[in-house]
């Protein structure tokens, strides 16, 4: 009897040691841990007018446009351009113009669908994006230009 007694007891204290080891690491654990982030984000706007259609991010269009909308992430560090929504039957691929502070406009030749989306990273400069549907070599008007600061 008095071994089941013993037995017992350091079974007690060896439990109580575990318990108040991982007590004791827990806080130390957490106080190693990364600070949070601040993330935010931040919807383009329209330079020079345009439609606001709704949705989130407010995506913008001209009539006979396809429409445009954008929105800078930071956690992300990354941009997401949204398009699409052309009355075009025969669209088959649209053309986003961007430029970034780096200089410049840019084509970009991109895949025929009503709902899109494109992301690029934004390595903390200002940039503009303009997008239109195409068949072939005939296409509708520009989007409005959708400007978003990435800083």
């Amino acid at each position: 009897m008095p071994v089941l007694n013993w037995r017992r007891a350091a079974t007690a204290v060896s439990s109580a040691v575990l318990l108040a080891t991982g007590i004791m690491a827990v806080p130390a654990a957490s106080a190693e841990a990364a600070p949070a982030r601040d993330c935010y984000s931040r919807n383009g706007f329209p330079t020079k007018g345009g439609n606001n259609i709704g949705d989130r991010p407010p995506r913008y269009k001209f009539s006979n446009s396809p429409y445009i909308g954008a929105r800078y992430d930071s956690c992300e560090n990354a941009i997401t351009v949204y398009f699409g929504g052309t009355s075009r039957t025969d669209t088959t691929h649209y053309t986003m113009r961007w430029s970034g502070d780096a200089g410049g406009w840019h084509d970009q030749k991109m895949h025929n669908g009503a709902h899109r989306m494109w992301t690029i990273e934004a390595p903390g400069n200002d940039y503009n994006f303009l997008v239109q549907a195409c068949n072939g070599n005939a296409c509708t008007r520009w989007s409005p230009q959708i400007y978003v600061n990435a800083r």
